[in-house]
């Protein structure tokens, strides 16, 4: 047997530990003030972990931020905001959520998301999916 082909399966495993330990890119970088307007900490601070919080872009026109579940460290949240007035925060179930933006848009949220389909992406692992 050959030492690449020994070495492949190892390398395969290693790689992919790496990556499923790494932190989301939106929770890699450190928080700043825009990362966490009053309005939004005070409207979803019973239901997100507020160090987690990160604004990670717009979807028509809301704020759109994404944390971590207070009770729930697996958990993702979105929190949307409108002319820098909290409007609502979702959580989970685990690392999906999904947050309505208007009949026919949602905002989503997925860790393991790894590209490959059409969507309008806002962050890394979040994006506008329209019907």
């Amino acid at each position: 047997m050959s030492l690449r082909r020994l070495l492949a399966p190892t390398l395969v495993a290693t790689v992919l530990l790496l990556t499923s330990c790494s932190p989301p890119a939106e929770f890699a970088r450190e928080q700043t003030a825009a990362d966490h307007p009053d309005s939004v900490v005070d409207g979803s601070a019973d239901k997100i972990d507020v160090a987690t919080l990160r604004y990670v872009g717009m979807a028509d026109e809301y704020d759109v931020y994404l944390a971590r579940a207070s009770d729930d460290s697996e958990t993702l949240c979105l929190s949307l905001a409108l002319d820098d007035v909290w409007q609502s925060t979702h959580c989970g179930p685990g690392d999906y959520v999904s947050v309505p933006i208007s009949n026919t848009a949602h905002v989503q949220a997925e860790i393991n998301y790894r590209g490959g389909e059409d969507r309008e992406m806002i962050s890394e692992n979040v994006w506008v999916g329209r019907k």
